[in-house]
Formats: structure tokens, C-alpha cells, sequence
């Protein structure tokens, strides 16, 4: 997940929950003041019945008719019971049709008054010492909120309402600033696109961020490390240009001197074989220079220049003659029973020379830790890509050496005296990677090794 997305996501689950809460808090408050309100107006309901009736005075009757008339509304849907209690008793005459428990009317004498809700309704009684009749009198004063429900059905509406806007709004917001947040990494990502080796020189610069910031300090971090880089860059370029020229010239002096002496002493000479020992390490020495440089120069390029289309099993074919001539006993069997009719579908975009070093290197490998034994070729393809698999049946390599074999000058622990540098395998590897393609090995100890090298194919 992007980290746009992320803020996004966290930003609106947040300010929702927010809004939620508030929305909600907004709601119950309202609704109990409401209800408090209404328990109120029946209250005063309820004392002015209650006062009527013990009272039975003119002027009480005026206010009892002016108050009726004041909350008719809101008391509408409402009646008014007068229950009469045995006076030093708590006992009711008769029990009321009412949902109260017999417990609440108990509460309402002890207390004075009492609230009950019931579904929608509301319950407010009221108890009153009468002495000019017989018993007391708790009124029961019962009504519906409509109008209180109305304005917290509009609250309620108008929250949701708001709410879905907001959330929207805040969705909308939430992009806005993501982007602008995210805005000075996206130019720091592109800047840093434009890096390469040829182009080292290259610095960052955002113009969203100063540099006592923290993307000003990264962008100063990065620009020192491209610093370092560069200057680490052009010191092995150097060193490069330097060995090709230093190295290679005193090498080819050495072995071609080496062969020339050799050429002028008989083999009975006890310095014969020296000078044989001298030729021979000079063109190895001059084989790991030529490698490490193959593999410099393309990892400063990061790219492959000289590509054409060639085919596959003639570039094999080749490869097999150039080992047979340096090897004599040299043995090799291609598998072709997967190959199709039409060559095209064996053809490949690739720089020859550097896919003759890497096949070369893998067949190579394959003979020299094979034991002298056959190696097999087996070529085969389907709609995108081209397999080549290069089997051996020798050494192998031990289960604990596979992690490390794409691993510069690391030698298998088990090949004793046979000569490399560690190299050839690193080497095909980079050079299959930066044509796209995949090189994978299979091997156990003492059974043999599974070279597989996958190339993709050229869409015509």
C-alpha cells in the first residue's frame, strides 16, 4: 500500500470517528435535555391538577385552564390519572391500568414525586397530602414528546446529513494534503531517476523545503552521499583505464617472453617447465583481468550497448567448437527435441560477444567441474521465452556454497585443485540480467549441476 493511500485511509478513518463521536454526543445530550424539558411541563402539569383538585379555588381553576391552554401541544397525546392512596397508608384505592410497578407509587409517596419512561411516553407523578377529602391524591400526568421527537429527529437527520458531507469533505481534503505532503518525496524520486553513472554530477533541490527541515536535511544527505559516490565513481574509472593499460601490456610481455624462451630450450632443460608454468599463469592472470573489467565496465553502464539478433543454438554450436579446440577431449550432446521448425522462434536481442562469454563461462564450468564427462545441452521455448538448460554429472555443489555462488571470487568447498577464479558464474549472471533474462543452477554434491538460463524472445 502507497503511503498516499495510507494517509488518506488513516486521515478519514480518524476525522470519522471524530465526527461519530461528536455526532452521537450531540444526539443523546439533546434527546435526555429534551426529555428533561418534557418531564418538566408535565410536572408542572401534574402540581397544577393536583392543586386544583385540593384546593378547589377560583383562582387556581383560572390557571389550571390558562396552563392547559399554554402547553395543549406539547400535551396533547397526554391524560392525567388521579389515583387516591389511604391516608398513613401506602396502599392505592384501586391499581391503575398503567405500566409502573406497584414499587414506583411506594417511591412516588416516600419521595413526593416520580418519572418513569415507557416506550415514547412519559410518566410524571406527583403526591399530595389532601385535607379536605378523605384520601390523598398522587396525579399521574402521562404524555408523548412529539414535538421533542420532531426536533430530535431534524437534529438527527441534520447530523447524518452533515456528517456524510463532512466525511466527504474530509476525503476530498485528505487527497489534497497527501499530495501535498508526498509532493517534495515525488520530486526527490524524480530527481533521483535522472542518477546514473554517467551522470553523477547531478544534485537534488526541492523547492517545498528549506534546509533546516527534515526533507531539507535528507535532500543534503543525499546530495553528500552522491558526493562520495561520485568521487568513488571516478576513482574506479581510473583505476580502470589504469589496469587495462599497466596490467595487460606487462602480462602479454611476460607470457609471450615466457614462450619464446620455451621455444629455444630443449625439454630436457630443468627451466623448461618453468617458463611453461610462467606462459601458462600469465594468460590466467590475463583471463581474471579481462574478466574483473568485463564485469566494471558493465556495472558502470548498467546497460548493453551493440545488441543484435542472433540465434541461440548457432551461438552454442560455436561456443562447442571454441572449447573443442582448447580442449581436446572436450564432450558435448545438444537435445534439440524440443526445438520448433521455424528458427525465428529461436532468435534473441542480444550483444554476441557478452552472450558468447556467458554461455561460455556455464559450459566451461561444466566440463571442468564435470570430471571429463559429457556435458548436455538441452534447448527448448515456448510463446515469450527461450529455456537453455547446461547439465554436468560432477562435483556438484554442497548445499551450504549455493547461497553464495553469484558471489565474486567465492569458490565451492569441494573443488580441490581445479583452477578458477570465481568469476565465470558471476559474470554470466550479470550479463543475462542486464538482457532481461534469468540464470538459475540446481546442484547436489557428487551428483552434478543444473544450469537453466531462461531468455525472453523477440516479438516480431
Amino acid at each position: 500500500m502507497k503511503i498516499r493511500t495510507k494517509i488518506v485511509l488513516l486521515f478519514s478513518v480518524i476525522s470519522t470517528l471524530l465526527l461519530v463521536i461528536f455526532a452521537l454526543y450531540v444526539s443523546y445530550f439533546t434527546y435526555d435535555s429534551l426529555q428533561t424539558k418534557f418531564f418538566h411541563r408535565l410536572e408542572e402539569n401534574a402540581i397544577i391538577v393536583g392543586d386544583h383538585i385540593v384546593s378547589q379555588k377560583e383562582e387556581n381553576k383560572e390557571l389550571y385552564i390558562q396552563v392547559k391552554r399554554k402547553y395543549l401541544k406539547q400535551l396533547s397525546e397526554g391524560t392525567d390519572h388521579l389515583l387516591r392512596i389511604v391516608k398513613g397508608s401506602d396502599s392505592l384505592r384501586f391499581k391503575p391500568d398503567l405500566p409502573m410497578p406497584m414499587d414506583f407509587y411506594k417511591d412516588v409517596i416516600r419521595d413526593g414525586a416520580g418519572r418513569y419512561m415507557h416506550k415514547d411516553t412519559a410518566f410524571v407523578a406527583v403526591f399530595f397530602v389532601d385535607s379536605i377529602h378523605q384520601d390523598n391524591l398522587i396525579v399521574v400526568s402521562e404524555g408523548i414528546d412529539e414535538y421533542g421527537h420532531d426536533e430530535q429527529r431534524v437534529l438527527d437527520r441534520t447530523l447524518v446529513t452533515g456528517g456524510c458531507l463532512a466525511i466527504l469533505l474530509i476525503i476530498f481534503m485528505s487527497f489534497y494534503f497527501a499530495d501535498r505532503l508526498l509532493k517534495p518525496i515525488k520530486d526527490i524520486n524524480r530527481d533521483l531517476g535522472k542518477v546514473d553513472i554517467a551522470n553523477l554530477d547531478y544534485r537534488l533541490f526541492s523547492k517545498f523545503s528549506n534546509g533546516k527541515d527534515e526533507l531539507g536535511v535528507l535532500i543534503a544527505n543525499l546530495n553528500s552521499m552522491l558526493n562520495r559516490l561520485d568521487i568513488s565513481v571516478q576513482s574506479q574509472q581510473s583505476f580502470i583505464g589504469n589496469a587495462s593499460h599497466s596490467l595487460k601490456t606487462p602480462l602479454t610481455i611476460i607470457g609471450g617472453e615466457a614462450e619464446l624462451a620455451q621455444n629455444l630450450l630443449p625439454k630436457e632443460h630443468e627451466a623448461y617447465y618453468s617458463l611453461e608454468t610462467i606462459a601458462k599463469y600469465a594468460d590466467k592472470m590475463e583471463l581474471i583481468i579481462n574478466n574483473l573489467l568485463q564485469l566494471s565496465r558493465m556495472g558502470f553502464k548498467g546497460e548493453v550497448d551493440n545488441k543484435e539478433i542472433l540465434r541461440i543454438d548457432e551461438l552454442l554450436y560455436e561456443i562447442y567448437h571454441a572449447e573443442k579446440n582448447i580442449h581436446k577431449d572436450f564432450k558435448l550432446s545438444f537435445d534439440l527435441a524440443q526445438i520448433p521448425e521455424d528458427s525465428d522462434e529461436l532468435t534473441v536481442l542480444a550483444n554476441p560477444d557478452l552472450f558468447f562469454i556467458a554461455f561460455s563461462n556455464i559450459i566451461s564450468n561444466a566440463f571442468k567441474y564435470g570430471n571429463g564427462g559429457q556435458v548436455q545441452i538441452a534447448i527448448s521455448c515456448d510463446d515469450k521465452s527461450i529455456t537453455i538448460q547446461v547439465f554436468d554429472k560432477g562435483i556438484g555443489i554442497p548445499k551450504k556454497d549455493q547461497p553464495h555462488i553469484f558471489t565474486s571470487f567465492y569458490r565451492a568447498s569441494n573443488v580441490g585443485d581445479i583452477y578458477g577464479n570465481g568469476l565465470g558464474l558471476v559474470l554470466a549472471k550479470n550479463i543475462f540480467d542486464l538482457h532481461g533474462a534469468e540464470l538459475s543452477l540446481q546442484s547436489a554434491e557428487g551428483q552434478g549441476t543444473l544450469v537453466v538460463v531462461t531468455l525472453p524472445k523477440i516479438v516480431f
